[in-house]
């Protein structure tokens, strides 16, 4: 009987250290985890600041030169030949074929050519108006240039000798 005591409590001794170490090894491998999570967390979230950071540092960067780069792209487009006649090629015929575009074209065609003409002829009458005004001024110029001594109505005394004062005679004409 003394071995089946032996026997019963060697058994309940494992068991029981059996049931420790599958606690024992539970907890570490939640443990385990739980920082292993928390790790991956942590450097999920500094991946992402970092990568917000540097986006936010070259965003403009890259805005600015994809910007630049398509204009660059289409003024090469819109500056070459090609563009050109098939600009025109695709205007004409808009223009032929469809009546209510051409009406309001070339109205509106008609206004801006009566604009530009207005314009220049305003331009040319200004241009006109002061070369007539400058040589009209240069004449009046030099009729105001006088030469001579100013008479004056009062007689002096005798023993008052005051040296005259030269002025310029001045004509006002009242000429256009």
């Amino acid at each position: 009987m003394s071995s089946q005591p032996g026997a019963v409590i060697q058994k309940l001794a494992s068991n029981m250290t059996q049931t420790v170490a599958e606690q024992a090894n539970d907890l570490v491998q939640g443990s385990t985890t739980k920082a292993a999570f928390d790790k991956a967390l942590t450097l999920g979230e500094q991946i992402a600041n970092y990568t917000c950071n540097e986006l936010k540092v070259n965003i403009p960067t890259m805005i600015t030169t994809t910007t630049n780069e398509i204009i660059k792209q289409l003024t090469a487009k819109i500056d070459s030949e090609e563009f050109t006649t098939d600009f025109i090629n695709v205007l004409q015929t808009k223009l032929l074929r469809d009546e209510t575009y051409s009406e309001k074209f070339l109205s509106k065609f008609d206004d801006l050519f009566d604009r530009v003409i207005k314009e220049a002829k305003d331009r040319h009458d200004k241009k006109e108006y002061a070369k007539a005004k400058e040589e009209q001024s240069d004449k009046t110029n030099n009729m105001l240039v006088g030469n001579g001594r100013h008479k004056r109505s009062k007689r002096r005394r005798s023993n008052e000798k005051k040296p005259t004062k030269l002025t310029k005679r001045v004509r006002f004409s009242m000429k256009k």
